[in-house]
């Protein structure tokens, strides 16, 4: 017995030690990238555009690759910083997508001691109505961050910023929220869209009507078996109920509003969303070539760009791909319910969970 014990006791101190050298499991590796914030001056008037610098770094003695998403090197296209107003959060205006597996060509590297540097004029993405102290700092997180086959861990790895503060005066939204369509049993409109398309997002629109009655259904029936506990985590009261009222919003929402698709954008995602302009949905190159029903599909799609609307339920994009929103169920199912590919998930079933 004694030697069990002194055997455990060994174990748990290798333990130690490798968490020691290696460090925490899922966080930035401790030689990445630094990420650093700064603004010309410390004050702004109304009248001002906010102009914030993005440093990234590398300072090790290798090159490191990062994931352009989490970046702004194609632009803001997500909410990369966090921004509160008076210590509230600041609501994000910019785009959400939905995009399709990383690849090689979807990451930035950086050479040992090279650094690029963005510039991003803070009122273009946020809603700057609030006059007050600002606290900005750069937070980015997804499991493929530094490699396209992901860290192999339960948790993200991340790259954050010391804060920036400044003193700004509010000012009108660059950005301004669409007004609520009045409801129109499965009236669609299109922009930009080819007759052949019309008649493919007609069609997606059906599935993304099923999947959602569907999922409805199911949560409105109080079941918590696998196909819950995979994309959801474990079960809580309260996030069932908020898992049950976005997909009775969701099947409301492709029941009885008018929805209009754009097929302008060119771009190598799915499609994406302004959150404040419902019930707009812009469909990109990969949408074209989804199947129309399954896993990452065209039904599947339009549920995941719906979730993103307040109205319905206010998702975000904390991480992307089934193999993600796996993980963050099991790590963090708060974000889980709040995350747009766990909706798509669960709602697309594929392969069926019992």
């Amino acid at each position: 017995m004694n030697k069990r014990y002194l055997r455990f006791i060994m174990i748990l101190g290798l333990l130690a030690t490798l968490l020691l050298i290696f460090g925490t499991v899922g966080a930035a590796p401790k030689d990445g990238p630094v990420v650093s914030l700064s603004s010309a001056q410390s004050e702004y008037t109304a009248s001002q555009d906010v102009m914030i610098d993005i440093t990234i770094t590398n300072p090790t003695k290798h090159s490191l690759r990062i994931l352009k998403w989490f970046t702004p090197s194609d632009g803001m296209e997500g909410p990369l910083l966090n921004v509160k107003v008076n210590g509230a959060s600041a609501t994000y205006l910019g785009a959400l997508y939905k995009r399709p597996a990383a690849t090689g060509n979807d990451y930035l590297t950086l050479k040992s001691g090279e650094s690029v540097a963005y510039s991003v004029n803070l009122g273009d993405y946020y809603d700057l109505s609030s006059s007050g102290q600002y606290d900005i700092y750069y937070d980015a997180a997804a499991y493929n961050l530094f490699d396209e086959k992901g860290n192999g861990s339960n948790s993200p790895d991340s790259i954050t910023s010391d804060p920036l503060s400044l003193k700004i005066d509010g000012r009108a939204p660059k950005v301004k929220p669409t007004p609520v369509p009045t409801p129109a049993p499965s009236g669609t409109s299109f922009n930009r869209c080819t007759t052949a398309q019309q008649t493919i997002l007609l069609a997606a629109r059906a599935q993304a009507t099923t999947y959602s009655m569907d999922g409805s259904s199911y949560l409105n029936g109080g079941l918590t078996n696998s196909r819950y506990v995979t994309w959801f985590g474990a079960v809580d009261a309260s996030r069932y109920v908020t898992a049950t009222t976005h997909f009775t919003n969701l099947a409301n929402a492709w029941t009885n509003f008018g929805v209009t698709f754009d097929c302008g954008c060119k771009q190598n995602y799915y499609a994406y969303v302004y959150p404040s302009k419902p019930y707009i949905i812009y469909i990109c190159k990969v949408f074209w070539t989804a199947p129309a029903s399954g896993t990452d599909s065209q039904g599947g799609t339009l549920v995941h760009e719906m979730s993103h609307f307040p109205l319905v339920a206010g998702t975000s994009d904390y991480v992307y791909g089934q193999t993600g929103a796996m993980s963050l169920a099991i790590t963090d199912p708060a974000k889980a319910v709040m995350n747009a590919d766990n909706h798509e998930y669960f709602a697309e079933n594929t392969p069926a969970l019992p």
